[in-house]
C-alpha cells in the first residue's frame, strides 16, 4: 500500500524528524505560511549540574574523557544511552513546514505514556480545523484522516510499507522527548573545545550526534540511511527549558534532504507537562473508510 497525498499532514506531524518526509509524496496542505526561524538560533539552556554516570572536571560538571577514541567512547557512553525520564509527557506543538512544493502550519496536540502509547490530535488554521488524530502502540498504528473521512490501521511494522523506511516506537516517541531519534552503537567520538562528537550506527540509519560541553544537552543531530544516495536530516536543539526538574529541548529545526528536494521544518512545543494522569480517547467512525493491513 502506498502513501497517499490525502494523508500526508498526520504522516508529518508524527514523523517530522526526517521519517515522513523521506518520502517524494507531496501535497497541498491546509495552512500558511511560516517565517523562518534563523538557523542559528541560540541555545539557552544555563545549567551546569553534573551528569549521572560521568567524571566531572572539577567545579564545572562536564564529564572528561581520557586521550585515546577507545577511553573517550567509554567515557561518553553513559551519555550517549543517557535518555529522558518521565512516565508521561504532554502539550502542544506548533509545526511549520517548508519546501519547494508545500508550505503550511500545523498544531499537535500530543499524549505520550512512555513505551506504550502515542496519541496526537493534529489540526490546522490555529486549531479551528481538525486534520487527523493518530494512535500508537508498540505494535499498532492507527489514524484518522478527518478531511478525507479515512482511517488506517497498520501493525506499526508495516508502516514501512508507507513509509520508505522502517519505523520503531522508540523513534516516533524521540520526536517528542528530543532524545535522539534512533538508538545504537558508537563507532567514534571526539572531544572537541565546546562539544562532544559521536558517530553511531545500527542496521537502518548512521547518526552523528553532538552534545554541548556546557550542559551536556543535545545540541544536533544527522540521520541517513545507508544508502549513500538515501534522504538526509539535520536536526537543531535550539532552545532548552527547565521543566520539572527535567531539561527538554522546546524548539527544534530540522533540515531535509531528499533527492534535490530540501525541506524545513520547525517544532516549538508550548506547556509540557510530565508525569501527569493522561486519557488517550480513539475511536474509528462507522462512516469513515478503513484501509488495513494487519
Amino acid at each position: 500500500m502506498k502513501a497517499s497525498c490525502t494523508n500526508k499532514p498526520a504522516l508529518v506531524v508524527l514523523l517530522v524528524f526526517a521519517l515522513s518526509l523521506f518520502s517524494s509524496c507531496t501535497s497541498k496542505l491546509l495552512g500558511g505560511k511560516k517565517k523562518k526561524k534563523d538557523a542559528t538560533t541560540t541555545r539557552m539552556a544555563e545549567t551546569n549540574a553534573p551528569q549521572p554516570g560521568l567524571p566531572a572536571a572539577e567545579g564545572t560538571g562536564i564529564p572528561v574523557a581520557t586521550p585515546g577514541n577507545a577511553s573517550t567512547i567509554a567515557a561518553l557512553t553513559p551519555l550517549w544511552t543517557r535518555r529522558l525520564n518521565y512516565k508521561t509527557l504532554s502539550g502542544k506543538a506548533k509545526i511549520g513546514l517548508e519546501g519547494p512544493d508545500l508550505s503550511h502550519e500545523l498544531t499537535a496536540n500530543y499524549r505520550i505514556a512512555k513505551d506504550s502509547v502515542i496519541w496526537v490530535h493534529v489540526t490546522a488554521l490555529g486549531g479551528i480545523v481538525s486534520v487527523a488524530r493518530i494512535f500508537v502502540t508498540p505494535d499498532s498504528f492507527f489514524m484518522l484522516n478527518y478531511q478525507q473521512k479515512e482511517a488506517t490501521k497498520l501493525a506499526l511494522k508495516d508502516v514501512g510499507k508507507i513509509l520508505p523506511v522502517p519505523v520503531k516506537f522508540q523513534q516516533l516517541q524521540s520526536l517528542f522527548t528530543g532524545d535522539p531519534l534512533a538508538d545504537g552503537t558508537i563507532t567514534a567520538a571526539e572531544s572537541k573545545d565546546s562539544s562532544w562528537s559521536l558517530k553511531v550506527e545500527d542496521p537502518t540509519f548512521l547518526q552523528s550526534v553532538t552534545y554541548a560541553k556546557k550542559d551536556s544537552t543535545l545540541a544536533m543531530s544527522t540521520l541517513e540511511t545507508h544508502d549513500p544516495n538515501g534522504p538526509r536530516a539535520l536536526v537543531n536543539y535550539n532552545l532548552y527549558e527547565l521543566v520539572s526538574n527535567r531539561l527538554l529541548s522546546t524548539s527544534r529545526t530540522v533540515h531535509i534532504q531528499n533527492g534535490v528536494k530540501a525541506y524545513t521544518v520547525e517544532m516549538d512545543l508550548a506547556n509540557p507537562e510530565f508525569d501527569k494522569a493522561l486519557e488517550y480517547p480513539f475511536s474509528i467512525p462507522g462512516n469513515y473508510k478503513l484501509t488495513s493491513n494487519r
